[in-house]
């Protein structure tokens, strides 16, 4: 399999939207999302200060990537409450997707401070990147 990335995040998708639907809908993944945004930006920050230095450019354009992923999913819910009258179920299980892409990064910021990080676990995020080096190294 060439895409095993897409298949994972297809799954977290499909479970995150089932779990969604048997707690009532919308909200449980989507401020479990934000949460997890707001966890990798202060990460994120820590990773730079630790490393390079702070940069405001740098998490501007992160906080800019942010935004754009809450504008999208609140788009899908527009459009799903809209045309397939439902409770959020479809925005939600894309918002578990999103959900695994801020955990990956908050490992990976983790990595960049010095964490040590076990090899599995960076060959699961290297997998998760469908990143093509070994070891899943940037």
């Amino acid at each position: 399999m060439e895409r095993i990335d897409l298949i994972v995040k297809t799954i977290v998708g499909v479970v995150s939207g089932f779990v969604s639907m048997l707690v009532g809908g919308l909200g449980l993944v989507f401020t479990v999302l934000l949460g997890l945004m707001a966890i990798d930006f202060i990460t994120g920050l820590l990773a730079g200060a630790f490393n390079e230095g702070l940069q405001s450019r740098k998490g501007a354009k992160g906080i800019i990537k942010k935004v754009y992923v809450i504008l999208l999913i609140g788009s899908v819910y527009l459009i799903e409450t809209a045309v397939l009258k439902s409770n959020g179920v479809v925005t939600d299980g894309i918002s578990g997707a999103f959900c695994l892409i801020e955990f990956v990064s908050i490992t990976e910021n983790g990595g960049r401070m010095g964490i040590q990080i076990p090899d599995k676990i960076k060959d699961l995020i290297a997998t998760l990147k469908n990143d093509k080096k070994e070891g899943g190294g940037k």
